[in-house]
């Protein structure tokens, strides 16, 4: 009769036998895929846009900014520098660190254009007798501090909501309207009167 023991010998061998380590993983170094800024120079006063993605990173920073960052595949953020500024992105990982820099100018303060004067039309008909008197009216936001026409009407004209005037029309006349803020900041509208027989 075979003894089993000779069939088990290779199995208690195998089964004794040391496991294999796995591998340490390599440590993929971080990098900045984008950093870019969406205007340079921004207008003084104005916020600029700045947008970063990263891969394989723990840890995002950015200098100068006072909020905390996280690793995103992209991310945008606002700033609004008062004089030039070298932004710096710096992303760290287990691989390392590494680093972009963007320099942001400021330019001149940025112009308002169509927001000043909300509204600016001719009372009745846009078409009139030759020295016929036409009231025109106006409404400008509550920032603006002086308001004129030109040709020049002879009446003083005020900021405000629903200002009205009245000015003879002796031929096709275009009116413009210019508003001014304290910043100094202009807009302008203009309506046209035709002048037929």
């Amino acid at each position: 009769m075979k003894q089993t023991v000779i069939v088990l010998l290779p199995l208690l061998a195998l089964s004794c036998a040391e496991p294999s380590k796995p591998r340490p993983a390599a440590h993929h170094p971080p990098k900045i895929t984008h950093f870019y800024t969406t205007a340079n120079p921004v207008p003084r006063g104005s916020a600029a846009t700045l947008c970063y993605g990263t891969d394989n990173a723990t840890e995002v920073a950015l200098a100068p900014y006072d909020d905390t960052l996280k690793p995103a595949l992209n991310r945008c953020l606002s700033v609004t520098p008062t004089r030039p500024t070298e932004y710096t992105l710096t992303a760290k990982g287990l691989g390392g660190q590494v680093q972009q820099t963007i320099k942001l100018d400021v330019g001149a303060p940025a112009t308002s254009a169509a927001v000043l004067i909300t509204n600016f039309t001719v009372i009745g008909s846009s078409k009139v007798a030759p020295g016929t008197r036409v009231q025109f009216c106006y409404s400008t936001r509550p920032e603006v501090v002086s308001v004129s026409v030109a040709p020049p009407a002879s009446v003083h004209l005020r900021p405000g909501s629903n200002q009205c005037f009245v000015a003879p029309i002796p031929r096709t006349t275009t009116l413009i309207l210019n508003a001014e803020d304290r910043n100094g900041n202009a807009d302008r509208m203009q309506v046209t009167v035709s002048v037929g027989q």
